[in-house]
């Protein structure tokens, strides 16, 4: 033994300072600990969980009141009884080195010394008790079972505790916790305490979904994107410029830190998986032996997959290119070489192929065309844009090019480099000499086009080149002719679809020129067109629940040609989730929004910024416009680096409208420059709500000038009938208090559908009529629809009406619910806030409805008639109206209602 004391060594990875999600397990642990119940808490959870970080937690809650020794379970040392306790057995003599009364006297000594210089109880911290021998965990037992000792132990999930320390917990003991990954929300608030409150969601989501929700791993990709300008701070707002790099210097550590670990057969199993996942387990079981492939999937670090034929992935998927990265170009050309050895057919699936001609790129090798073309096809809709390029800049066959060049353009369009996205494009228009390559981007180049602000007759007259090259084409091959001249004058007629979608505007391009576009059958591209744009017609109309029931079509239409429209996607959503907001549908558009999120995966950087106008509108509506805001102002950072759906502008008009709502005037002011310097939106509704939100937004800062004209006239374009556009106008102008705005609603009420729309038109028919009680239900209406800032119009509607009529105990509840939806709409995300205004405020809508006219001095049954309800059922409110305001009975009502 050594003659000298020596400390424990750290542990071998510090995980990141945080206890987001950890408050109750931390109040939990600490208190058990104290008490007398319990012997021992056990920490559980994989790899970078945590349990370090709410292990140290733990102990600094407890510093004052216990006497600390520390121990780390080595690798190394889990073979070697007592190996860990060493440095406190030092003068251990060595033939009692093996003797566990020896050993646990003489640890008891030095644990004895500590405690008696602090005269504070002992409390032992274990971390990595998976790593304990089994002889020292068998130590630690006897001491914590004796009452000597309490302990706190942290330990992996696998291997797991060792079978003394789990003893603990099976005899009641020990507390045991096991720890879980953060959730999304969970993430949200770690990233919060990180960068501070200007988060966009979307890294939120980016970053949960690539860690899943390990916060060591979290934190690796957080250091590391901010370190490479994938993550940066822009005008307040964090965002994503492009997808995560995982191969960081962090998370490469961490990555490297865990090979070290394995044996050589695991690590070359990893590396396989990693240069090849998804694999046939067969294959690498093939390789390095089912022993070491088992043990891996034990410890998590490979999972299981597919059906009839296993296949193999790596845990965490972020780890994939770190080890990629650690692997020699000789070694992974040998790994490859090995790997082709065994295989006896092509990848089954796509991601699989994807993988492989990755590698082959990486290793120097050859790989068929087509299965370039097809690998950069795939890398384009996952966002991979750099390896999509990569693959397709590979391509040799020149009739293969022109569609590696469309995949080059779609890498463009992701990031909305529009213009590098046409100069490809018009180069190949109508040169193709096969169907394939003549049609290949076709429907890519009109979507260009219509981004760059090319109006519709302009897109559909040049789209007649197609025909024209068709004809050429079918001359050249007759046997086939009756086939290309069919496909191409179905394509140029999905294009008229496409642009007149996009521009919300059926006569935007008049009518397609020739008989070729009679008595054709519509694909189902051109279907999902047609429905889009009828979607766009009743949303026009007033009809926001019908436009969402078609949009919805359009969607199921297009999955049957989903090849072809993968990157119109979120154009087809964008337009569903624009048909609930203006039906008033929140938890659709919140619903919706989710599997937006999800569905798009990496590709969120990118559409991350429609999400977010989605949801920046929705509360901006409600009324909540503090909250509306901030959400805007994020999206419109995340759009200024990528923006395919053109929402620049009516982001930055409705945020505009947001910062004019509170008074922000400088931020209005930059927001309003933002709007005026950019290309409006190509969707004709889209354009009229974004000039919309202008003028009120003026109205609002300087009392604008006209503003009442000139939303009529946005509400009526060409004088022409539009309800939906006239309701969003008439809806602007009563927020702004001009109630000749009502008596229009109330005749335009029958045309309109939706939630939003009845409640709105349900206000501005009590404001006509001027009675109490109906503005009073008017009000309850709005807010059970959750428009906030109407409901608050309404009870001080109400509020006025009752004032005027002498009833001041209704007058103050009107304006109690007023200043409660104000309150509403100003939280941080449209909750009921903390507090009351009044003692009112402690009853329910309907007990302070019967309240009130208690206090009016009608009887029980009276109130039950003017209420339409039973007697028995005024009775029991009224008794808990009494309770609630710790009163005895009617007299003490008609007291408060005086103060």
């Amino acid at each position: 033994m050594a003659s000298s004391k020596a400390r424990p060594a750290a542990p071998p990875e510090e995980e990141p300072l945080v206890l987001t999600g950890r408050t109750e397990d931390l109040r939990s642990a600490a208190e058990t600990l104290k008490s007398g119940m319990h012997a021992a808490v056990l920490l559980v959870g994989d790899h970078g969980i945590g349990k370090s970080t709410l292990m140290a937690a733990v102990a600094a809650e407890l510093q004052n009141d216990v006497t600390p020794v520390r121990l780390h379970g080595s690798q190394a040392l889990s073979q070697v009884p007592y190996g860990v306790l060493a440095p406190f057995i030092v003068d251990l003599p060595v033939e009692d080195a093996t003797s566990q009364l020896a050993v646990l006297r003489t640890f008891w000594s030095y644990l004895e010394e500590q405690r008696r210089a602090t005269r504070k109880p002992l409390l032992l911290i274990v971390d990595d008790a998976h790593d304990l021998d089994e002889a020292t965990a068998g130590i630690l037992v006897e001491l914590a079972a004796a009452g000597w000792t309490k302990l706190l132990v942290s330990s992996a999930a696998r291997p797991g505790l060792p079978e003394p320390l789990l003893e603990l917990w099976f005899e009641g003991i020990a507390e045991r916790h096991d720890l879980r990954p953060l959730t999304r929300e969970q993430t949200a608030e770690l990233l919060a305490q990180k960068l501070g409150s200007q988060v966009l969601p979307s890294v939120a989501e980016v970053l949960w979904a690539a860690s899943a929700g390990n916060p060591l791993l979290l934190s690796c990709l957080l250091d590391d994107a901010k370190g490479d300008g994938t993550l940066i701070q822009r005008n307040g707002v964090w965002l994503l410029t492009r997808p995560l790099n995982s191969h960081g210097e962090r998370l490469t550590d961490v990555v490297r830190r865990q090979l070290l670990r394995r044996s050589a057969e695991e690590r070359t199993a990893l590396n396989l998986v990693a240069l090849s996942e998804p694999v046939p387990r067969a294959l690498i079981e093939a390789m390095v032996g089912g022993t070491a492939v088992a043990g891996l999937i034990e410890q998590e670090l490979l999972r299981v997959t597919g059906g009839a034929e296993p296949e193999l992935r790596l845990w965490h998927a972020v780890y994939g290119d770190a080890l990629r990265n650690l692997v020699s170009p000789a070694r992974s050309l040998q790994l490859r070489q090995d790997l082709l050895r065994l295989m006896d057919r092509e990848p089954a699936s796509a991601e699989a192929l994807l993988r492989q001609v990755s590698w082959s790129l990486e290793c120097g090798l050859e790989v068929d065309d087509r299965q370039l073309l097809r690998a950069a096809g795939l890398a384009a809709r996952l966002s991979e844009d750099e390896l999509a390029r990569k693959a397709a800049s590979q391509v040799k066959d020149p009739e293969l090019q022109i569609s590696a060049r469309c995949v080059t353009a779609q890498t463009y369009y992701n990031t909305s480099n529009h213009a590098a996205a046409l100069d490809i494009l018009d180069g190949d228009f109508g040169k193709g000499r096969t169907v394939s390559s003549l049609l290949s981007g076709s429907l890519l180049w009109a979507a260009v086009l219509s981004a760059l602000g090319h109006p519709p007759a302009e897109i559909v007259h040049r789209s007649q080149a197609l025909l024209l090259a068709g004809d050429r084409l079918a001359r050249d091959n007759p046997e086939d002719a009756d086939a290309i001249l069919t496909a191409t004058r179905d394509r140029v007629r999905t294009i008229h679809s496409m642009v007149l979608a996009l521009a919300g505007d059926e006569e935007a391009a008049g009518n397609p020129t020739g008989e070729v576009f009679d008595g054709q059958r519509a694909s189902g591209l051109e279907q999902a067109f047609r429905l889009v744009l009828e979607a766009e017609r009743l949303l026009i109309q007033g009809k926001p629940d019908s436009a969402y029931k078609v949009a919805g079509a359009a969607l199921q239409a297009a999955r049957t040609e989903d090849e072809e429209l993968h990157f119109l996607s979120d154009y087809l959503m964008v337009r569903a989730v624009t048909a609930v907001i203006h039906g008033g549908n929140w938890s659709a558009v919140e619903t919706l929004l989710g599997e937006f999120a999800a569905s798009f995966g990496p590709s969120l950087i990118s559409l991350g910024g429609a999400v977010h106008t989605a949801a920046g509108i929705m509360m901006l509506y409600q009324g909540r416009a503090v909250e509306a805001k901030k959400t805007l102002r994020a999206a419109l950072e995340a759009l200024r680096l990528a923006d395919p759906q053109q929402l620049f502008s009516l982001t930055a008009a409705m945020a505009f409208s947001a910062a004019a709502e509170i008074g922000a005037k400088a931020k209005a002011a930059q927001l309003l420059a933002d709007y005026e310097s950019s290309r409006p939106p190509a969707s004709r509704y889209l354009r009229a709500l974004a000039a919309m939100a202008v003028v009120y937004g003026k109205a609002r800062l300087d009392g604008h000038r006209g503003a009442v004209e000139e939303l009529q006239r946005l509400g009526t374009p060409g004088g022409k009938a539009a309800a939906g556009l006239e309701f969003n106008a008439l809806t602007f102008r009563l927020a702004l208090g001009d109630r000749a705005a009502a008596a229009r609603l109330r005749e335009l009420q029958p045309e309109l559908e939706g939630r939003r729309a009845a409640a709105v038109c349900g206000y501005a028919v009590a404001l006509e009529r001027e009675q109490a009680g109906e503005l009073l239900e008017a009000a309850k209406v709005c807010e059970e629809s959750e428009l906030w800032g109407f409901a608050a119009q309404a009870y001080g509607a109400a509020a006025a009406a009752y004032r005027e009529a002498g009833d001041t105990l209704r007058e103050r509840m009107a304006k109690a619910q007023q200043q409660r939806c104000r309150d509403v709409a100003e939280s941080a995300a449209g909750e009921e806030p903390d507090g009351q205004h009044g003692a009112l405020d402690l009853l329910t809508r309907r007990e302070r409805d019967i309240v009130a006219l208690a206090v009016r001095g009608l009887s029980d049954r009276q109130i039950a008639a003017e209420l339409h309800v039973s007697v028995r059922t005024v009775e029991g409110h009224l008794y808990r109206s009494y309770a609630k305001l710790n009163i005895k009975g009617r007299e003490d009502l008609r007291r408060i209602a005086a103060d």
